[in-house]
């Protein structure tokens, strides 16, 4: 129990509100289970930043060691010799404000990158730069001083992340807006040529210590398991009733944070103690609330453990536990969640809304770098596999169910536009990943070479409706032998065979293609068991030199007559 009090603790110190630089040092250490390496090339200190970001990582079981290239404005050893998870390109861009126009800086900057990408696939990270540091700022116009420069620098340098692939902003100009206090120091400046503030040097340290580099490096929570009473509102609904509980301007924000994390693609659910009548009639009856009853994914309102329940609603949403961060307000519920199931992330509630809205904003695993195209989809798409579980129960059989929903699979080849898909997939899909490769957008990209790779994405729709793409397979050709790589399959898709399908689908293409003989890969995870055990049904004994030919045939003959109809976008 010890433990899990220490490690609620450290996250309302140092996510719930800005921590000192006493406090982060006074941090307990977490046990972390990977250190993660991160090249730094600069023309500035990082030591200040880096010095600050273990305790952060705690919170998340990982740590970081560095590698600094010596101050080199030319970037010349730009990578270093020795391999790293992440690259940082750590610059004080007052030096080039002085020889070269915005756009020079910003096109000299993607040269370095250009040459980096050659020898890693691994993210490279770049900052920019706060457009106002100096007091003098205030009366001089962006004419009259550099911020004019910067703004231009700025907007050119988003222009080289979204050219450059894995390339990730490490946006000062952003985060400068947090500070209370200026974000230079010119005494820091005069001691140590580093020119940011203690205040300011803290936010970025947590920055990327809790959201670019889970972001960067590990799969995103996919659902939070919400507490009503005192988490989402002041008060106690059984007591107070639904007109009695109290929307602070605290649980306002929160709620708003809630709903812009459900657009991003996290699922809501509800854990709550309180009979499920009541806190529907809570929903309809305030209008105030910004979250809707149907922006939860599922509801578990009732006397069962919150344990149970959160299994429970795991089962609903298809997903591991382990993919879900519980939010509460009370400590014991928190430390039984934890006896029960301790691969759930844990993030207790404040009666100040506020406090949980910021812990939220910083908790490890949420923060999001690209926009999710089917995120608008999925809590819909949670909520029809509930309708799609009640016809499966009303059906005669199992052939009837899959009949009465009307499928279409749509299978695209090597379709570039999906790219961000296969990562996202990639990144993001735990149970029915096959190989565990969690490609690099560098990877993504290349693997859509028809040259090179069979790659196909599946799309699913339905009756109850249009899931988008919930799938890949990615073969990579040798010959007469393919590699299938990549075997990916959202959660949300499972259930209804479309996998093994489509599966057919593409060992019929590679014989097309003269292919004799197979390698699938696999890896045993923690979670990836239903992949494991779905590919088992065809293959027997070592997955390489597969004969392609029987494959298929086992792989046919278990589609059966499956009733989907199957379209191909060419």
């Amino acid at each position: 129990m010890n433990h899990v009090l220490t490690r609620l603790d450290l996250a309302d110190s140092l996510l719930c509100s800005l921590p000192s630089r006493s406090r982060i040092a006074g941090s307990p250490k977490l046990p972390s289970i990977r250190t993660f390496r991160i090249r730094v090339d600069r023309t500035m200190p990082f030591e200040f930043v880096a010095n600050l970001m273990s305790p952060f990582c705690g919170l998340w079981e990982a740590d970081v060691c560095f590698d600094y290239s010596d101050y080199d404005s030319a970037l010349s050893g730009i990578g270093g010799e020795a391999q790293a998870d992440v690259y940082i390109i750590w610059l004080d861009w007052r030096i080039y404000a002085r020889s070269m126009s915005a756009q020079e800086a910003a096109q000299w900057l993607n040269e370095r990158i250009v040459k980096l990408r050659m020898v890693t696939d691994k993210p490279i990270w770049i900052n920019n730069w706060p457009e106002s540091l100096e007091d003098a700022d205030r009366v001089l116009s962006f004419r009259a001083s550099d911020r004019g420069w910067f703004r231009k620098l700025n907007s050119f340098l988003l222009g080289a992340v979204e050219n450059n692939t894995g390339c990730v902003l490490i946006d000062l100009a952003q985060l400068a807006h947090e500070t209370t206090e200026s974000f230079y120091d010119y005494r820091n400046e005069e001691i140590s040529n580093y020119p940011i503030s203690n205040q300011a040097t803290t936010i970025i340290s947590r920055h990327l210590g809790v959201q670019l580099l889970p972001a960067s490096l590990v799969p995103r929570l996919k659902a939070i398991a919400l507490d009503l009473d005192d988490t989402l509102y002041h008060g106690v609904l059984g007591e107070e009733g639904a007109e009695g509980v109290t929307l602070t301007e605290g649980h306002h924000r929160l709620q708003r944070l809630l709903l812009q994390l459900k657009q991003s693609g996290i699922m809501l659910t509800l854990c709550s103690r309180n009979e499920e009548e009541d806190v529907k009639t809570l929903f309809d009856a305030r209008t105030d609330f910004p979250l809707k009853w149907d922006d939860f994914a599922a509801v578990r309102a009732n006397w069962q453990t919150k344990a149970e329940n959160l299994n429970r609603l795991s089962q609903i949403l298809n997903i591991d536990p382990s993919a879900f961060l519980f939010v509460d307000d009370n400590p014991a519920e928190l430390v039984k969640m934890a006896a029960e199931l301790p691969e759930v992330r844990l993030l207790r509630a404040k009666r100040n809304g506020e406090e949980t809205m910021l812990g939220l904003c910083h908790f490890p695993g949420l923060y999001q770098l690209q926009r999710d195209d089917i995120a608008v989809s999925r809590t819909t798409d949670i909520q029809a596999n509930q309708a799609r579980e009640k016809i499966r129960q009303t059906a005669s059989d199992y052939h009837s169910y899959l009949d009465s929903l009307n499928m279409v699979i749509t299978i695209y080849e090597n379709e570039a536009s999906h790219v961000k898909r296969l990562y996202d997939l990639s990144h993001k899909t735990n149970q029915f990943n096959l190989a565990l490769r969690r490609m690099t957008e560098n990877e993504a990209n290349d693997v859509m070479d028809p040259s090179k790779y069979v790659t196909i994405t599946v799309g699913l729709s339905d009756i109850l409706s249009d899931s988008g793409i919930i799938g890949t397979f990615v073969c990579r050709l040798d010959g007469e032998q393919a590699h299938l790589i990549e075997t990916l399959f959202s959660c949300r898709a499972l259930g209804r065979d479309i996998e093994t399908v489509a599966f057919a689908w593409i060992l019929e293409k590679l014989m097309d293609r003269g292919v004799q003989r197979i390698h699938v890969e696999m890896s045993q995870g923690p979670r990836n068991a239903p992949a494991l055990d779905w590919i088992k049904r065809f293959v027997e004994g070592s997955p390489e030199q597969l004969p392609l030919k029987e494959l298929y045939t086992r792989v046919k003959a278990a589609c059966g007559n499956h009733p989907a109809r199957v379209e191909v976008n060419r």
